[in-house]
């Protein structure tokens, strides 16, 4: 495993790999989700039927998993720059 011991940094490069590709991935679901929910919506407007309002109403609950997935995703992102961020106020200090 390849490590940032160049930069300082301690963790490695295929996690953050790992992690930029899971929230490219995450994001374009959520682009695609989005569409199908206004077509979605669209249908829902024009034939107020319990099929149309079924589709909204999924496309909303896919909408709704993937944004949490993409919170799981930035709320790790945040976690290895705190983690990094204290490491390095330790190593400033010695």
């Amino acid at each position: 495993m390849e490590w940032f011991k160049t930069k300082g940094f301690s963790y490695s490069v295929d996690e953050i790999d790992q992690l930029t590709q899971t929230i490219n991935e995450q994001g374009s679901e959520q682009r695609i989700a989005m569409g199908l929910f206004s077509k979605a919506m669209n249908n829902f407007a024009t034939d107020r039927s319990l099929e149309t309002c079924l589709e909204a109403l999924n496309a909303s609950m896919q909408i709704a998993n993937i944004r949490s997935r993409l919170v799981e995703s930035y709320e790790y992102y945040a976690r290895l720059l705190e983690r990094e961020i204290t490491r390095l106020n330790r190593l400033q200090q010695k």
